[in-house]
């Protein structure tokens, strides 16, 4: 199948605007997301279809004329069949895929290191700066919008429902634009009196969600910087609300200068009580939803065990579990080009499996801690060489101490491992 010039690989998803897929251009050998204008019935009853090709038209030159490394850029727009598309990078994570949110936004979901999570938010507030600046309200900004390419950058996504300070169009009654539980209050009840504010607000609430796994429904910080924070960025009152994210910036830069590295690490000491041999050669699991019995609902294990690793002549050495693990490659790669860079190794090292992987994760840490990782932070995800499906193979996300699935084609980076 086609759409245009482009082989579609899979679809990705679905949203209001119609349906993203997986496709490859075949003379540049490149797989890109194209978005392909399909609206929901609903959208098109409330705005109508022409207001609807004209958003999306706007949401394709918006990005295509934005030179900002932290918004996803826009390749082509053409038509087939009638029906408009737009072709754009293609990026495999986003925060809320991260983070395992789903459709249910009350159920808690997993956290991300506090660092990190800073991190992210102060790139999305760059973003948002830069699109401020030009005039335009994003107006839904949430974890799934937030769009992570394979050495962690933000690249936001989805200005189809945003508005253009000047824009003489009024939301259509009935017409909800934003996500319940990351808009304001004035977004909800008035669509049409939210400006740039309502994104700063709702990028608190991602942040909130990046730390604690929970919406901001109750206070969950004792420290009074943390509190203080939430405090004005979540306030009702857009006038109460940070103005502008420069000065959101600046607040989240006080917040990490006032975390105490050298806090009390609760970490216990290492010891080899374990729970049996690892596995070590790879399975195909099946897209069953859990086929792993050692980790939790959100896919975390459910013991982590410390970790002390010694250095030998080639790598590292568990003790415990009589394996090497050797240098983290220096660059992200697809799972097939993982294959090829162990082989060229040599005969000793192989990718680790799910459980290997595993058996390297500490849980996550609040502000207040600050514990030695077995890997260094720039190391976001890693391959395993256990595959889920024909398409499909199984990584370990290092700092929100998860295991993943993800497409063969996404670029992460490989750790390998072989027997004392």
């Amino acid at each position: 199948m086609h759409i245009g010039r482009y082989k579609v690989l899979g679809r990705l998803g679905r949203g209001g605007m119609g349906g993203v897929y997986k496709v490859h251009h075949d003379k540049l050998d490149l797989v890109m997301a194209l978005k392909l204008l399909q609206p929901h019935e609903l959208l098109e009853h409330f705005m109508g279809a022409d207001q609807v090709r004209a958003a999306f038209e706007r949401e394709a030159q918006l990005l295509a004329s934005s030179d900002h490394e932290h918004l996803a850029r826009v390749w082509d727009l053409d038509s087939h069949q009638g029906h408009l598309f737009m072709v754009l990078e293609y990026l495999c994570m986003n925060l809320g895929a991260l983070i395992g949110e789903g459709h249910v936004l009350e159920q808690p979901t997993r956290t991300v290191p506090w660092d990190r999570a800073l991190d992210y938010v102060s790139q999305t507030l760059s973003g948002l700066d830069y699109l401020h600046s030009r005039g335009v309200a994003h107006l839904d900004i949430k974890p799934g919008n937030l769009m992570l390419n394979s050495q962690g950058q933000i690249k936001i996504i989805d200005l189809g429902l945003s508005r253009i300070a000047g824009e003489h169009w009024e939301t259509p009654k009935g017409l909800k634009i934003g996500t319940p539980g990351y808009c304001p209050p004035e977004q909800e009840h008035n669509p049409d009196q939210a400006d740039h504010r309502a994104d700063l607000y709702a990028l608190a609430v991602v942040l909130h969600r990046l730390v604690t796994g929970y919406l901001p429904e109750t206070q969950a910080f004792d420290t009074h910087s943390w509190a203080d924070f939430f405090h004005k960025a979540l306030a009702l009152d857009p006038q109460e609300r940070f103005q502008q994210a420069s000065d959101m910036r600046v607040a989240l830069e006080a917040l990490q200068a006032g975390v105490d590295l050298g806090g009390t690490c609760l970490w216990h000491e290492p010891t080899c009580v374990l729970r049996g041999p690892l596995r070590s050669t790879f399975v195909r699991t099946g897209v069953q939803e859990h086929p792993f019995s050692f980790l939790d609902h959100l896919s975390r294990p459910k013991e982590f065990r410390a970790v002390a690793l010694e250095p030998v002549s080639d790598g590292w050495l568990d003790p415990c579990l009589q394996l090497v693990w050797g240098e983290v490659s220096p660059w992200p790669m697809t799972w097939n080009n993982a294959q090829d860079y162990i082989r060229n190794l040599g005969a000793q090292w192989r990718l680790p499996t799910v459980e290997e992987l595993a058996s390297l994760l500490q849980p996550n840490q609040d502000p207040t801690q600050f514990c030695q990782r077995s890997f260094d932070n720039r190391y976001l995800w890693i391959w395993s060489g256990d595959r889920r499906s024909y398409t499909s193979a199984w990584f370990v996300d290092i700092g929100g101490a998860a295991v993943l699935f993800q497409d063969l084609t996404c670029r992460f980076y490989v750790r390998p491992v072989r027997g004392a």
